[in-house]
């Protein structure tokens, strides 16, 4: 799940460069590097341990260059494991995983190759440096054709000044355009304010950038027509003040209504033979879209009366699933480049079932792979924690699932009305923000805690401790309140965090029975709810009161105060938000 990006241009390659990888930083930010080629054939490297700052420095000269933020896989963060990798005329990066790279690796070392690194990449530019002979094209070609895994690559070669040669298999590649400015890119939104136009491309595709034109081939060379689409604001940042996940947090009212009207401008039609036949529905995705795709479990369950089967995309394929024709899939990714949700994806369809993606990037590779996908108008999510996507898959689960119903039932879910209700509540739970940054401080030193609830609020609390886990680095688990006394209660003593949501009268109830449990044994505990009566009967030490919306929909408003009490824990305990260690962006890596 590293970061590539390589760049044309004839005036400022270097700062282009470095601009893009500082957009890229959050798909890898243990180390980075760039390389540039002068017109005259000079190769110039800078990389180092560290983030994208530790490049500072003059600006290395060239009109041609490729660009590298990493995620470790092989090899420890340092400076020789970091890209791009040299070997003899050639400059490389690369994402993904190589996994024939101990057979290659061993193969090179016996004919004289000497590594300098721990990394899987550095094998692959050492095999096109061995396999060379004058064409750089047919290099590369060979040498990828030699690879077993995932990868995409950019590579330089000194005696091709103002060309790239790449490559891509299982890991997401993108070409953009913009004036005479060429790019070659992992993400979309790594492009977004400097490329006008992009062309993903598909596995088995390379694209070179030569002689001012971008041209997209196949391994012997021959060209592809492809056509480019124009980049959207809505690839941008967010602006405006404090971390990527404040910013992202404060546009989930913004996202929730864009969100809302792409999908009453969407036609479902194609896909309602599949909804209306389905004999059997599942749900696949990973970390916080698998919580949103329990969610849809719900929905689906309770409205339509369907069973679900939700995996974890990284079991299915491995448990050899009853799926086949006549079923229907759902995957759900914000990046739409999860390389466990994508292969789930493909097991799917080449089983026959009719696959339904939710993504936020409508390139993405799971987008083209569906045979109908739903975009969600999240915009560019930076911040490596999903917040915004995440309130905006709910949105487009929860309309999938009214979609459903009505064509398996002819009638629409009680609350399908009350949709437009979401982002003024979602605007709303701001108003609960200095509260919950002050039980933050109360709790910033607890060595763990517990989310717990009923029914579907048990999402919001496995999401609740998911965020706390991913930013603030204490232990928290997200269980049923149930479930509390089967086991989980034994770690509760004095002073120990329980936070509970409750947006069911029907089972709050139930919930403050938990609650009340913990607290006899000495935990400190919360409460979220919309309802006044449950909170000023509780025996919880916190309150916070949730705003309103139907009882179905509360899982997209009640998560936002957990957000920002993830987002407030992890400021307050002295780390960056949007960058959490050992963790990346868009996990294209198995």
């Amino acid at each position: 799940m590293c970061g590539i990006i390589g760049c044309f241009s004839k005036e400022g390659c270097y700062e282009k460069l470095m601009a893009g990888l500082a957009r890229l930083e959050y798909r890898g930010y243990d180390s980075a590097g760039v390389a540039l080629l002068s017109p005259d054939g000079a190769l110039a490297v800078r990389k180092k341990k560290g983030g994208v700052a530790g490049l500072a420095g003059a600006p290395l000269p060239g009109d041609t260059g490729i660009g590298h933020t990493r995620w470790a896989t092989h090899g420890k963060p340092s400076d020789a494991n970091a890209h791009p990798h040299v070997a003899g005329k050639f400059a490389l990066v690369h994402n993904g995983i190589v996994e024939n790279y101990a057979r290659l690796r061993a193969e090179l070392a016996a004919a004289g190759e000497t590594f300098v690194s721990e990394t899987d990449s550095e094998v692959i530019v050492r095999l096109i440096a061995r396999l060379y002979g004058g064409d750089f094209f047919a290099a590369v070609s060979a040498a990828c054709a030699r690879l077993e895994g995932s990868y995409a690559v950019a590579v330089l070669c000194s005696d091709f000044p103002g060309q790239i040669i790449c490559a891509k298999q299982k890991s997401p590649l993108v070409a953009g355009a913009s004036g005479g400015d060429l790019y070659v890119c992992s993400d979309i939104p790594a492009l977004a304010g400097a490329a006008e136009y992009v062309c993903p491309a598909e596995d088995g595709e390379f694209i070179r950038i030569a002689a001012g034109r971008v041209v997209f081939c196949d391994g012997q060379g021959k060209e592809i027509p492809k056509v480019f689409t124009r980049l959207t604001a809505a690839s941008r940042a967010e602006t405006g003040g404090g971390s990527f996940m404040e910013r992202e947090i404060a546009a989930v009212p913004r996202a929730l209504a864009d969100t809302l009207a792409s999908l009453r401008a969407s036609d479902f039609a194609p896909c309602a033979r599949a909804m209306r036949a389905a004999r059997r529905v599942f749900a696949v995705a990973c970390g916080t879209a698998f919580h949103a795709a329990l969610a849809f479990k719900d929905a689906v369950e309770r409205d339509a009366g369907v069973p679900v089967l939700c995996h974890p995309s990284s079991e299915f394929r491995y448990r050899d699933p009853l799926v086949g024709p006549g079923d229907l899939v759902v995957a759900v990714s914000q990046s739409g480049e999860t390389a466990d949700t994508l292969e789930a994806a493909r097991l799917a369809k080449s089983r026959g079932a009719y696959l339904l993606s939710v993504t936020n990037v409508e390139c993405s590779t799971l987008a083209a792979l569906a045979d109908h996908n739903v975009a969600m108008r999240a915009g560019a999510e930076i911040a490596v924690a999903a917040t915004k996507s995440y309130n905006c898959q709910l949105l487009c689960l929860y309309y999938l699932a009214a979609q459903l119903t009505f064509f398996r039932c002819t009638r629409w879910p009680a609350w399908f009305s009350s949709l437009d209700a979401l982002a003024p509540a979602a605007r709303a739970a701001f108003d609960s923000f200095s509260a919950v940054r002050a039980l933050a401080e109360r709790l910033r030193g607890a060595g763990g805690m517990y989310f717990i609830g009923r029914g579907q609020d048990v999402r919001t609390a496995a999401e609740g401790a998911l965020k706390v886990k991913e930013i603030a680095y204490l232990f928290a688990e997200g269980c049923a309140a149930g479930e509390l006394k089967h086991g989980t209660l034994a770690l509760v003593e004095e002073g120990f965090p329980v936070l509970a949501v409750a947006t069911s009268r029907r089972l709050a109830q139930k919930c403050e029975n938990a609650l009340a449990e913990a607290k006899a044994r000495g935990a400190y505990a919360a409460l979220f709810s919309q309802y006044e009566d449950v909170l000023s009967e509780s025996c919880a030490d916190f309150t916070c009161r949730l705003p309103a919306v139907t009882e179905a929909l509360m899982p997209v408003v009640a998560v936002i105060p957990l957000q920002y009490f993830a987002c407030s824990m992890c400021l307050l305990r002295g780390y960056d938000p949007d960058k959490p260690r050992n963790l990346a962006k868009s996990v294209t890596v198995e």
